[in-house]
């Protein structure tokens, strides 16, 4: 009778588990995980692919509704394939040497509070099938200085609430042809790779910024003219004339029409090593977006380009432009550390409320010291050093 009564629990145990909702070690009585919510954003994540992987970019947003300090110790992935077999997983928690799950910096969560962290697990080999992922969120209780510690002497398996999320990613198909919107050597300063600035959008998690409801720079990029040796300026970086950048010509990356435009952004200037904004800029400019021209292209994609020039665009809204066609040149206005052109490719002209999408450049070249290599069409990222063939 022992034995049957040990068997039935065995079983309900097991039936617990079957969803994937609760891996084994997941204490009930002191786990309540409908109480931390967590949302992806984008719902269904876009996937960029290339010859070296795939390459997955979305927000995680975790809300602490429980009454309880929580960590997050542990983040796994499971992809599986169309018939639902686990293809790859991944693992990254507080075992070993930091950084580990510290990588995510906003571990620690409050009773009440909306944190913002990134997929940690961004890229994946080329050869993978991925029909979903299954993300595992593990958290402990650090209501106390003596839980905090305890905490750091657990396995990884050992955890007080858990959430999964499974996500259905689809590969991004190209829509339309784009062109880089700078002539020589550019280097991608910033991209959209998992360290870069852009894809990071914490505003997003902020309740209290409720104008902000997608990232259009989730696949952005920040982009600079170089010298042949890969320099961004000559001679003092805190004169905005010595940046190469700086009064360079942008082009029209696609066929399209002019939706909006900003030209009277006065540029910002440097105080010392510090950057001084005019005080009208404020007010013309609360967004930062500092002079800008938005064209709407075809298959419902915009261009969004960023930091022009003050007084230099040569467009108006309501124009049908063609690719190559001049717009205006690379300023300093805005919100921006130095002169560049900030380009984003989105699913709309707002730029607080459009999401950014993957695009892929064509005709270019691509330098890797002494080695040039010319790409029909692919995408771009943090530190390539690149230059259009048009």
């Amino acid at each position: 009778m022992l034995k049957y009564t040990a068997l039935i629990c065995l079983l309900l145990i097991l039936n617990s588990f079957k969803g994937g909702n609760i891996r084994p070690g997941l204490k009930g009585p002191d786990t309540d995980t409908s109480k931390v919510a967590i949302t992806i954003s984008p719902v269904r994540p876009l996937i960029e692919k290339d010859i070296y992987g795939y390459y997955m970019n979305f927000d995680i947003t975790i809300k602490n509704q429980t009454t309880h300090t929580i960590e997050l110790s542990s983040v796994e992935a499971s992809v599986m394939d169309k018939t639902g077999k686990l293809v790859l997983r991944k693992f990254m928690n507080s075992n070993g040497k930091a950084p580990g799950i510290d990588l995510l910096v906003y571990t620690t969560i409050k009773p009440g509070e909306t944190v913002n962290v990134f997929n940690p697990f961004h890229t994946f080999p080329p050869d993978l099938t991925i029909a979903s992922v299954k993300y595992g969120f593990f958290f402990n209780y650090a209501d106390t200085q003596q839980q905090i510690d305890m905490n750091k002497k657990r396995l990884p398996v050992d955890f007080d609430a858990a959430v999964i999320k499974v996500i259905t990613p689809q590969v991004y198909i190209a829509k339309n042809d784009y062109f880089l919107p700078l002539k020589g050597k550019i280097i991608v300063w910033d991209g959209h790779d998992f360290y870069s600035r852009n894809r990071r959008s914490t505003d997003i998690a902020d309740a209290k910024v409720k104008e902000i409801t997608s990232n259009s720079s989730r696949y952005a990029y920040d982009l600079m003219n170089v010298d042949g040796n890969g320099s961004m300026y000559g001679g003092s970086p805190y004169k905005k004339e010595n940046w190469y950048s700086f009064g360079k010509p942008v082009y029209v990356p696609l066929d399209g029409k002019i939706i909006a435009i900003q030209n009277s952004v006065p540029d910002n200037e440097y105080d010392g090593k510090t950057i001084k904004s005019p005080k009208s800029a404020s007010a013309i400019d609360p967004e930062g977006m500092g002079n800008y021209v938005i064209i709407q292209h075809a298959n419902g994609e915009y261009s969004m380009l960023l930091h022009l020039e003050a007084g230099s665009l040569k467009v108006r809204p309501g124009q049908m432009v063609k690719e190559g066609d001049e717009l205006g040149s690379v300023g300093f206005s805005g919100r921006s550390m130095y002169p560049h052109l900030h380009y984003s490719v989105t699913n709309g002209s707002k730029e607080l409320a459009s999401e950014g999408l993957p695009n892929y450049f064509n005709n270019y070249k691509l330098y890797r010291g002494n080695v040039t290599v010319n790409i029909k069409r692919s995408r771009i990222d943090s530190g390539d050093i690149v230059e259009s063939e048009r």
